[in-house]
């Protein structure tokens, strides 16, 4: 299980569901993902497909995020930047 340590020693375990979704935010953030707003994402075999169905049903219902299932098993993500006006 990964730990970070913050300032005064404090340790705060993260779960493997929170991995994922730390490792799948990095990649949609990255400068590329983000001038292209699409990115491809694939479960890693160290990952649990249901922790991975999870983290699928959650983008599944967001109103600015496109969610396309590819037939080798990977996703692709397609999003609009939608601001509060």
């Amino acid at each position: 299980m990964s730990h970070s340590v913050y300032p005064g020693g404090l340790e705060l375990s993260h779960t493997p569901f929170e991995q994922l979704t730390r490792r799948i935010h990095r990649q949609v953030n990255s400068s590329a993902a983000q001038t292209r707003r699409r990115t491809i994402i694939a479960r890693l075999e160290s990952e649990k497909p249901d922790d991975w169905d999870c983290l699928l049903a959650q983008l599944d219902i967001q109103e600015s995020v496109r969610v396309t299932r590819l037939e080798c098993g990977a996703v692709g993500l397609a999003w609009t930047n939608q601001h509060p006006s």
